[in-house]
């Protein structure tokens, strides 16, 4: 599968497999290289995926927000004198 077509999920388990075998101290040089190469795409993937969820949570958040303050009576306007 391509790292561009990765669920977060999936991009995320795949970046804790390339760390755990890039701990491993057989592993050769120019593999250890295709690894590194692989997390950074992997990782960049989760953080745009993180980016857009923040993005809709954002949204989402504002939207709530202001149907809130919409359906909210107006205490400053009750017809009597403030005090």
């Amino acid at each position: 599968m391509e790292i561009e077509e990765m669920s977060y999920e999936q991009a995320f388990s795949r970046l804790e497999e390339i760390t755990a075998a890039m701990g491993e101290a057989a592993t050769p040089l120019d593999k250890l290289m295709s690894l590194y190469e692989e997390g950074m795409a992997l990782a960049a993937r989760c953080e745009s995926l993180l980016k857009g969820y923040e993005a809709r949570l954002e949204k989402v958040s504002k939207a709530v927000l202001e149907r809130t303050m919409e359906e909210a009576p107006d205490e400053t306007d009750d017809g009597e004198a403030p005090f």
